[in-house]
């Protein structure tokens, strides 16, 4: 029986909902006969019903995933200091406006990150306007007034321009924030992952995957304009975001708050413009230049153009014909074409995203996103899962094709100024074919040589006549005994997946008074997933195929209190995961004849509750400190829980899903620093800890015939303690601005990766049990440096060098990154392991980016083109990012090929060179970009 007592006094509607909410959550639920299910649609029903119970209890809120800021500030009489009250404030080209209060006070909530003008003005005062203000996504950006009587000053607006916060006060975890000047600015920014690399505590590994703050990679989330959009397959971005089109991006690593859930290291915050009442664009350009690597002579290759272009536009501002404060529009498109430095290794990708946003009455909003993604390439592998190199017959390498699409609505209903409901309806689809280039069209069944017996069985020639060099060994010809296929053949891997979700959230977003600003909001997440592929590598190809519609939930509700001396961010989340199927819970081969016992599980419901807390205080000026505690939990990869669910152990090496695994946990402890030395040096001193548990890994089990078989499990644990130092040279007054990064870090644990346990059982006979302690993980980089310089001169600056006049509207950047190196553990000739497990270290690695841009304006406006360079890797340094275990060296593998043959051996020698030759263990070599941009 739900029983609730409030210490206020109701009327007769909220008596009425109190009661139906409780009917609604202990009514018989006659057409649901499993108990669990009941009980899991009871949830469902408080879930939903938990919103509007909360306005009832507090007139509390909060709308979708951040996009959105505050400001805040007081207006006073410039002479007395007396407070103004009932001052307009308004935003300029919107029709927000309020009106301060009788301290003098005003606040606006739900304003779109970007820049903005604020306006402040009373009858019988001057009008004061204050430009560049610039408004950051979940953040209060701090604005105060002084108004001088008009009979003092002359009746016109004075205009300032804005001294944004230096430190920001109500930050209570550690962000990094890029705004799109900054964007601008920097080299090295064409996709996502670029930029992230160059925040503080971020670890780039072997395959270019992000870990942050010693967490495994797919540990993040990504959030593109508030909506999810994460690939559950592989929790990476599931469409390309588009750096040009971004107003702000961020990255929270050290807490995040409750309305933020299905992460354990960080949440990435990607936010596009938004239209004003001018227009304003866009159009950039550029062509690239490479090292590429030659595969007949394991060299790289003089500087050349290898027809890596791109082309985008951003176009924004008011709807023609309509109210230009009312109704406005954004959009971006991009063109990019990438070869990339690796032999056929390329992509050709269009991506295209708009935002319309109307407001048809003056107390609602409504917003619509679509985004487009469109990919097509091929992926080079120097040699494949079985050791397969395709180096000399690169046709053979598979094609890819990837399609993504985002289209969201959000409606915005203002009850008053401090009070704001919204709702979201979005849908978002991601699908990656992977398949050879001529059979992209064409199902695997229906691929030359596939032939089945009467009872299913596989018994066709695909393997044979595709995968020779691997099965059918020419022991004459040195390439194949080497490694290489030749001829026709293609790498026989059929594999496809698709994820798509439709997703309903409801939030509520309510200033209650100065001090308290209550969030709450709920989402439910309809996924409908499929999972089909087929490896013809033997006589016995692997095949897996699967579809099922999982379902999330999750609901949160928290208080951001802004007091003078301190700001508290307190708030609780809670997440439950349907995994929606039944799997066979322990397969046994006990049958002579492989007629495996099937003992069906239905998986459970699982959730968690995990509360927040982040604090912020001054402890002077210009000082201060914050804490952060949170417990964060991420649901499994589908991958993990719904491979080989029939409980098939006939394969070599079997592997098993499991639907129940339980979510990933980590808690999370933060206390940092941030002081301003003097006006333009800012000091930042961050120490965190994390514990890790629950994590993902893979155990074996043995069934009644003594086969081994591998089970995914929550058998893993780590923990990460580390120290970030940033340190900061503010422009000022100056054109000059630098900064210096230097993380510690050291991750631990028992498992770097999900299927660590299970590739050590296959490729050592004597380290094939869990580790018992832990060590030093993949990720475990000790050191990390990151330096950017800048110097950026106004258009109307003139230098003189050696009496030669410079003119000014220039900007040049470089940012140089440090890393020590990264672990890996020593084997012998057989795979078995040679001391402790990632006892040895790389070489550490480091590289230098820079670009340079040249702005040429259009008479007296702010608009203009510019032209720049970039380059990536100045000093063309060949990092080593990855060795062969037996030698601890990226260029020989430690292996004899050919022995005893009667064989060139000058050839055969010249072929093992090149196939221990990995251009893959090495860094990207130097890339220069040139291009052209015109901004108006």
């Amino acid at each position: 029986m739900l029983s609730i007592q409030l210490p206020i006094k109701l009327t007769r509607f909220d008596i009425f909902y109190l009661e139906l909410f409780r009917k609604m959550s202990t009514m018989p639920i006659r057409n649901i006969k499993n108990d669990r299910r009941k009980a899991l649609f009871r949830k469902i029903i408080r879930l939903i019903a938990l919103p509007a119970l909360v306005i009832i209890v507090s007139n509390s809120p909060q709308l979708q995933a951040g996009v959105s800021g505050k400001i805040s500030g007081i207006v006073t009489d410039a002479k007395t200091a007396e407070p103004i009250e009932g001052a307009t404030i308004l935003v300029k080209g919107t029709s927000i406006s309020t009106l301060t209060d009788i301290d003098g006070e005003f606040f606006i909530i739900n304003l779109p990150a970007g820049k903005y003008e604020v306006t402040a003005k009373y009858l019988g005062y001057e009008t004061v306007t204050v430009s560049e203000v610039r408004i950051l996504t979940d953040l209060t950006t701090p604005i105060d007034f002084e108004l001088n009587d008009a009979a003092v000053v002359l009746s016109k607006e004075i205009i300032i321009s804005a001294v944004n916060p230096i430190i920001q006060r109500d930050l209570t975890s550690s962000q990094v924030t890029y705004t799109a000047e900054q964007l601008q600015a920097l080299p090295n920014t064409t996709d996502l992952y670029s930029i992230l690399s160059k925040f503080p505590g971020v670890v780039t590994d072997k395959d270019l995957k992000i870990h942050v703050r010693g967490g495994r990679s797919g540990q993040l989330v990504y959030y593109y304009d508030g909506f999810s959009v994460q690939d559950p397959f592989t929790y990476a971005a599931g469409m390309r975001i588009m750096p040009s089109a971004l107003e702000e991006i961020s990255l929270t690593s050290g807490g995040y708050t409750a309305e933020y859930g299905e992460a354990l290291s960080g949440v990435v915050n990607a936010v596009t413009r938004e239209g004003g009442a001018e227009y304003h664009g866009g159009i950039r350009m550029y062509e690239g230049m490479t090292h590429s690597y030659d595969v007949y002579t394991g060299e790289w290759k003089k500087l050349d153009f290898q027809e890596n272009r791109s082309a985008s536009f951003n176009l924004s501002g008011p709807i023609i014909g309509l109210d230009p404060k009312k109704y406005n529009f954004f959009v971006a498109g991009e063109y990019l074409r990438d070869p990339s430095y690796l032999p056929s290794n390329w992509s050709i990708s269009y991506n295209g995203t708009s935002k319309f946003t109307m407001r048809p009455m003056p107390n609602m909003k409504i917003l619509t996103n679509f985004s487009y993604y469109k990919d097509d390439g091929r992926l080079y592998d120097h040699r494949d899962v079985n050791g397969v190199s395709y180096d000399f017959n690169l046709d053979g390498l598979p094609a890819f094709r990837k399609r993504a699409y985002l289209a969201g609505i959000t409606g915005n209903y203002n009850f008053s100024e401090n009070m704001i409901l919204s709702a979201t309806i979005d849908r978002f689809y991601t699908r990656t074919l992977s398949a050879p280039q001529q059979l992209m069209d064409t199902y695997w069944n229906k691929w030359p040589g596939y032939s089945e017996t009467d009872s299913g069985t596989y018994n066709g020639t695909i393997d044979n006549e595709n995968y020779g060099a691997y099965e059918n060994l020419d022991f004459t010809d040195p390439m194949q005994v080497v490694g290489y296929t030749v001829g026709d053949d293609f790498l026989p891997a059929y594999r496809f997946r698709r994820s798509e979700y439709n997703s309903f959230k409801v939030s509520l977003l309510n200033q209650v008074n100065k001090i308290h600003q209550v969030k709450t909001g709920i989402e439910y997440r309809k996924f409908d997933i499929m999972w089909d592929t087929k490896l013809f590598y033997n006589t016995n190809p692997y095949g897996e195929k699967y579809e099922t519609r999982p379902v999330y939930l999750s609901a949160y509700i928290q208080d951001k209190m802004e007091y003078t001396n301190f700001i508290v961010n307190l708030g609780i989340r809670y997440d439950l995961a349907n995994s929606d199927i039944s799997y066979n819970y322990a397969p046994r081969d006990d049958d002579p004849d492989n007629n495996f016992d099937v003992i069906l599980k239905e998986a459970e419901s699982k959730s968690k509750f995990s509360p927040r807390l982040g604090v912020s205080f001054p402890i002077s000026e210009k000082s201060m400190m914050h804490f952060n505690y949170g417990v964060y939990y991420q649901y499994s990869k589908f991958t993990n829980m719904y491979i080989n669910l029939d409980g098939d152990i006939s394969t070599g090496y079997p592997l098993l899903g499991n639907p129940d695994l339980e979510p990933e946990q980590t808690t999370s402890y933060e206390l940092g620093m941030d002081h301003l030395i003097g006006d333009d040096l800012r000091l930042d001193i961050t120490a965190y800890y994390k514990d890790i548990d629950n994590l993902v890994s893979t155990r074996s089990f043995y069934a009644y015939t003594g086969l081994a078989v591998t089970q995914f499990t929550n058998d893993d644990y780590g923990f990460v303690k580390g120290l970030d130092f940033s340190f900061e040279k503010l422009p000022g007054n100056s054109y000059f601005r630098a900064k210096l990064d230097y993380s510690y870090m050291i991750a631990k644990g028992n498992g770097s990766y999900e299927r660590e346990p299970y590739y050590t059982y296959i490729t050592s006979v004597d380290d094939n049990l869990a580790p018992l302690t832990s060590y030093p993980l993949d990720f475990d980089q000790r050191h990390t440096i990151t330096a950017l310089v800048s110097y950026k001169v106004p258009r109307n600056w003139k230098g003189d060098v050696f009496g030669v006049t410079i003119p000014g509207g220039w900007i040049f950047t470089s940012i140089g990154q440090y890393g020590s190196g990264l672990p890996f553990t020593a084997t012998d000739n057989t795979g078995n392991r040679l001391g402790d497990r990632n006892e040895n270290r790389l070489p550490a690695h480091y590289s230098i980016d820079i670009k340079f841009s040249k702005n040429f304006y259009v008479g007296l406006s702010d608009n203009f083109l510019s032209a720049f360079i970039e380059i990536d890797n100045l000093f063309d340094r060949r990092n080593i990012v990855n060795v062969y275990s037996r030698t601890g060296s990226p260029d020989d593998d430690g292996q004899a090929t050919g022995s005893g043959l009667a064989l060139d051996q000058k050839e055969l020698n010249k072929y093992d060179r090149l196939y221990d030759h990995d251009p893959q263990n090495y860094s990207l070599p130097r890339t220069i970009r040139t291009g052209l941009e015109f901004n108006f």
